[in-house]
């Protein structure tokens, strides 16, 4: 295993961690501040060693993956830190980034389909990389709601940052149980123990999604 690759294991098993600390955490309290901005910073690194590993590997998917995991934390933090202010040119460039991601899943899903072309056995089909694309629609439909809006309220900026941070945790939590579990101990492989971590980022943002007022209790403060 490269150094690239041991420090990509290590910034991910601390982005998990530090994800569930923030997603079980109170809001607005100084654990969930602190535990969601080392998480924020995990999942940068996570998806600079990405394209470097996806890169060096020729992994397209992934490569594609990290795109979206680092478009989604990064608006997903920016959202928080300017509440209050208008519509800012950081989530104008949020939503050329999405619109130019989203256009090139589906042109690479389509031509690759169309075209037959070929991928290594270690990558997914080129209809998967649709599912990348139908993703990023959904976002880009998100963002231009959002930027549509000029001065958003802090409710609309928290349930954005909220939505946003566990679809990263979701793509970080997949890749890491599912994509990665190889390197876990063979006692760990088991469905249970690899599906629980990703269905509780699922619950965890279905039941916000579904307005449970509790959960972000202290954030208007």
């Amino acid at each position: 295993m490269s150094i690239v690759a041991k420090l990509h294991f290590f910034v991910g098993c601390i982005a998990v961690a530090l994800g569930f600390i923030a997603m079980f955490s109170k809001k607005g309290t100084t654990i969930h501040k602190q535990s969601g901005i080392i998480f924020s910073g995990s999942i940068t690194l996570l998806c600079l060693s990405g394209f470097y590993l996806s890169y060096s590997r020729n992994l397209q998917f992934t490569f594609l993956l990290s795109a979206l995991a680092l478009y989604l934390v990064f608006t997903g933090f920016i959202a928080v830190r300017n509440r209050g202010q208008d519509i800012t040119i950081l989530d104008k460039i949020g939503l050329v980034y999405i619109l130019l991601l989203t256009l090139g899943c589906f042109l690479l899903s389509y031509l690759g389909v169309k075209f037959f072309w070929a991928y290594p056995a270690t990558e997914p089909p080129y209809e998967a990389y649709a599912f990348i694309g139908g993703w990023g629609l959904l976002l880009l439909i998100g963002d231009v709601t959002f930027v549509r809006t000029v001065r958003p309220t802090i409710s609309t900026r928290l349930k954005r940052h909220l939505t946003r941070m566990c679809s990263a945790m979701l793509i970080a939590t997949t890749v890491f149980f599912l994509g990665n579990n190889h390197v876990l101990p063979e006692s760990m492989r088991t469905v249970p123990i690899l599906v629980t971590p990703i269905i509780l980022v699922c619950m965890f943002m279905l039941i916000y999604r579904l307005g449970f007022q509790w959960m972000n209790r202290g954030l208007h403060k």
